[in-house]
């Protein structure tokens, strides 16, 4: 879904050596808590969405520790809380970076009620 060049362009820096692998895990976490298919590459939040899975690779580039993580003390999203589950979700949440969550949400990829750019 996202290249080298994609991600080099957007952040003004060297693709990580381990591209390949933070993508795929980048887009699983995100495939995981979103509530509404991958948009299609006609829906105007195709980019949005691409942006946000650039910001998950990045942010797991720089903590890979979330990688090998396996804390499973529950999270906090908003106002809502959870506590320890071994439910991918909460696994996937604890993970997700800000910045990727920010967009997710903008796109109502997250919060049924924002309504979405697209009718998928």
């Amino acid at each position: 879904m996202v290249t080298k060049e994609e991600y080099e362009k957007y952040f003004g820096q060297s693709a990580p050596s381990n591209f390949s692998r933070l993508e795929f895990l980048s887009m699983n976490t995100i495939k995981s808590i979103i509530i509404k298919p991958v948009p299609a590459n006609t829906c105007p939040c195709y980019q949005d969405f691409k942006k946000a899975v650039m910001e998950q690779i990045n942010y797991y580039d720089l903590n890979s520790d979330l990688l090998d993580s396996t804390k499973t003390s529950g999270y906090t999203l908003g106002s809502y809380s959870e506590s320890a589950s071994e439910s991918e979700t909460s696994k996937s949440i604890d993970r997700l970076s800000p910045m990727a969550y920010e967009i997710l949400l903008n796109c109502g990829l997250l919060e049924s009620q924002l309504g979405g750019c697209c009718l998928w």
